[in-house]
């Protein structure tokens, strides 16, 4: 007897060869990318913001969720006239780096833990574009919003907080998952946005990464940019840099006729 399940995953997938990949087709290659801070608004408060870091562009305007771990201490620190959530741990060096103040001073206006975060709901930067987005929103309100991973947030680097597109990783995808948010993204298999995806339409996977730093820049929500060097997936065919793509695919649940026997 065989059973059909099908479903949206998200995979590596190579844009030059237009087809996806396993774990073990990557090779891993040193590179320096760009990376950004970016704030969220929270919903319903004047100038208080979730600041995120992400070494992938790209992926920001597939964002559904912000990631926080509930056992690690966090602050809300004053910044100018703004008012910014992140790691205890990482608050004094960041904010230092991201407003160029050479002073050691911070002021901290509240800590807590990640716990009490879940739920806070936030103004994503690229919900105008996407009518399907809106659609999705309006059903799943978890969207949008803060949710808790133990497992894929840490004080090593970043921000304490982590941008989510389930359509853009596994990690985001399992954590998706798990708070029943379905992936989400409108890269067709060479690596453009569709034309669905407003004025992002054309813009290439990764490539155009500096053009939607510059989006991000003009709607208010960069604050800080950097270079990085980490190692970075690349196809084992054509050596060109993977992105990630949600896909529809098919599983198979085979039984066991020998049991049967």
């Amino acid at each position: 007897n065989e059973r059909l399940y099908e479903g949206e995953r998200t995979m590596h997938w190579c844009a030059y060869c237009a087809t996806s990949l396993a774990k073990h087709e990557l090779v891993y290659e040193n590179v320096i990318d760009e990376s950004i801070f970016v704030k969220f608004p929270i919903k319903n408060k004047k100038d208080e913001f979730l600041i995120i870091w992400t070494t992938t562009p790209w992926t920001i305007p597939f964002n559904l969720g912000v990631m926080v771990n509930p056992n690690l201490d966090y602050v809300k620190v004053k910044v100018g006239n703004e008012s910014w959530i992140l790691a205890k741990a990482l608050a004094p060096n960041l904010v230092k780096e991201l407003t160029k103040n050479e002073k050691n001073e911070l002021t901290i206006l509240e800590e807590f833990t990640g716990d009490k975060l879940l739920g806070l709901e936030y103004s994503a930067p690229f919900l105008e574009e996407f009518s399907q987005l809106k659609e999705i929103k309006n059903v799943n309100t978890k969207i949008h919003t803060v949710v808790m991973s133990e497992e894929y947030v840490d004080t090593k680097t970043g921000s304490g907080l982590v941008h989510m597109a389930p359509g853009c990783g596994p990690e985001d995808y399992e954590v998706g998952h798990r708070n029943g948010i379905s992936p989400f993204n409108t890269i067709t298999e060479r690596g453009n946005f569709d034309e669905t995806s407003g004025a992002l339409k054309g813009l290439i996977a990764k490539k155009d990464d500096k053009k939607i730093i510059e989006m991000i820049r003009s709607k208010g929500f960069l604050v800080g940019e950097t270079k990085i060097e980490h190692d970075y997936a690349h196809c084992w065919r054509c050596k060109h840099p993977v992105i990630y793509r949600t896909t529809t695919q098919w599983f198979f649940k085979i039984e066991d006729l020998k049991d049967k026997m």
